[in-house]
C-alpha cells in the first residue's frame, strides 16, 4: 500500500511522517540522513524506501541552519558580475586558495556579486547571503558593500582592499594583501632602468564612484581603492626618483580587469599621448588588452611599446613581463584566518602582507632609438 498523503503542515513530509511509514523512530530517520553508519543496512533501506515514496529528501537545510546557528558556508563579496569570478584568472586563483582552506572543513562557498556600474548601492546579495562569515575581495573604501556587509554582524576578513587607511568601516577587520606601493615602484623602476621616459598607465578604478577614462593627479589623490592607489603611489615614487614629473604621465582608468577593457583603455592612452614608449598595466588582463591595441596600431611589442602587467595570472606562454603575487596563498590565508575567528580563536596579527617579485619576460625592452 502506498504511504503518500501523510505530510507536515507545510505540505512537505517530515521526519515523523517517514518514521511512521517505515515503522521506526524519528531518531532512526534522522540518523539515516545524518549518521547512516549507525543504522543497520536493512533498516536504512526501509527508511530510504519510505522516504522515496513520500518524496522526502532529507532535513531542510534552512531549518538545520536555524537549529545549529550555522549555514555551513562562507561568502566572497566582489564588486563584479558573477561571470567575472569564473573568467578572471586572478580571481580564479584566489577562489582556489579559498577552497584549499574551506574543503577540509566541508564548507560551501557563496560568491556574492554586485554590478560595477551600480557602485553606489549595497546590493541585495550581501543582505541575503546564507553564510557564516564574509571575505571582502578588493573593494574600494567607499563601496557601500562594506557597510552592507557590516550590518550582517558576521566575522569578516579583507583581501587586498580596502586597507585600514582607506575605509573607517573596515578599519578593525583582518587584512591579507601585499605591499602595493613597493610592487608598483618595482614595476615602473624596471621600465625606467630600461631607459623609458614616456610612460602611460592602465589603472583599475580608483573608487566605487569612478568611471572609465583619464585619471589626473586629483583623481589619484582622492582614490579609495587601495590596490590602484598603492600601485600608482609606488609608480609615482619611482618616477620622482628618476627626475620625472608624474603629473605628466597619462593614466586611464578601466571599468574592470579584462582584456577588452585593457584594449579600449590602451587606445585611449595612446590617443592622449602617442609618444608613449612603455605602459604599466595594473593587471595582466589589462596588459594583454594593451598588447592587442598596440598591434592594431601597428606598434610592435616590445620594439615600439613595452608593456608590464601585474599578478602573473596570464599563461607564461604569453611572454608577459609582470609582478608576481601569491594569489592562491591570499585566498587560503584569508580563509584560514576567517575560520579561526569563527572558531573563537584569535587570528594573530591583524595584517598579513605577502611577498611579490618582478618576473621579466619578452614584453619589455629598451626603447627604440629615436629618429
Amino acid at each position: 500500500m502506498s504511504v503518500v498523503g501523510r505530510a507536515s503542515v507545510s505540505g512537505k513530509p517530515g521526519v515523523v511522517t517517514v518514521a511512521r511509514a517505515a515503522g521506526v523512530s524519528a531518531s532512526t530517520v534522522s540518523n539515516v540522513f545524518n549518521q547512516p553508519h549507525v543504522v543497520s543496512p536493512a533498516r536504512r533501506e526501509r527508511v530510504l524506501r519510505a522516504a522515496s515514496e513520500l518524496g522526502y529528501g532529507g532535513p531542510d537545510p534552512a531549518a538545520r541552519s536555524l537549529r545549529s546557528g550555522r549555514a555551513g558556508a562562507l561568502g566572497l563579496v566582489i564588486r563584479e558580475r558573477l561571470a567575472h569570478a569564473f573568467e578572471d584568472a586572478a580571481t580564479v586563483r584566489v577562489l582556489q586558495g579559498v577552497s584549499d582552506a574551506a574543503d577540509p572543513h566541508q564548507l560551501g562557498l557563496v560568491i556574492v556579486p554586485a554590478y560595477p556600474e551600480q557602485g553606489t548601492t549595497g546590493g541585495p546579495a550581501v543582505r541575503h547571503a546564507a553564510v557564516d562569515g564574509l571575505i571582502l575581495y578588493s573593494l574600494a573604501g567607499d563601496d557601500p558593500l562594506i557597510e552592507a556587509a557590516g550590518r550582517r554582524h558576521l566575522p569578516m576578513v579583507v583581501i587586498d582592499s580596502p586597507a585600514r587607511a582607506d575605509s573607517p568601516a573596515a578599519g578593525a577587520l583582518d587584512f591579507v594583501g601585499i605591499d602595493e606601493r613597493a610592487a608598483g615602484e618595482t614595476a615602473v623602476r624596471h621600465l625606467l632602468e630600461l631607459g623609458h621616459r614616456r610612460l602611460g598607465v592602465l589603472s583599475l578604478r580608483l573608487s566605487a564612484r569612478d568611471h572609465p577614462g583619464p585619471a589626473d593627479a586629483g583623481h589619484q589623490a582622492r582614490a579609495t581603492a587601495s590596490v590602484p592607489k598603492g600601485r600608482l603611489a609606488g609608480a609615482a615614487r619611482a618616477a620622482a626618483a628618476a627626475g620625472l614629473d608624474w603629473t605628466r604621465v597619462a593614466v586611464v582608468q578601466c571599468q574592470i580587469s579584462s582584456v577588452e577593457h585593457g584594449r579600449a583603455g590602451a587606445h585611449a592612452l595612446l590617443d592622449a599621448d602617442p609618444g608613449i614608449t612603455a605602459v604599466f598595466a595594473l593587471s595582466d588582463a589589462l596588459a594583454l588588452g594593451a598588447r592587442i591595441a598596440a598591434h592594431e596600431r601597428g606598434l610592435s611589442v616590445p620594439g615600439a611599446l613595452s608593456i608590464i602587467g601585474f599578478d602573473d595570472s596570464a599563461s607564461a606562454s604569453e611572454g608577459l613581463t609582470t609582478i608576481r603575487q601569491p594569489l592562491r596563498e591570499k585566498g587560503r590565508i584569508a580563509t584560514e584566518r576567517l575560520l579561526r575567528t569563527l572558531a573563537g580563536d584569535p587570528p594573530g596579527s591583524p595584517r598579513a602582507l605577502l611577498p611579490t617579485r618582478l618576473v621579466v619576460r619578452g614584453s619589455t625592452a629598451a626603447p627604440a632609438p629615436s629618429g
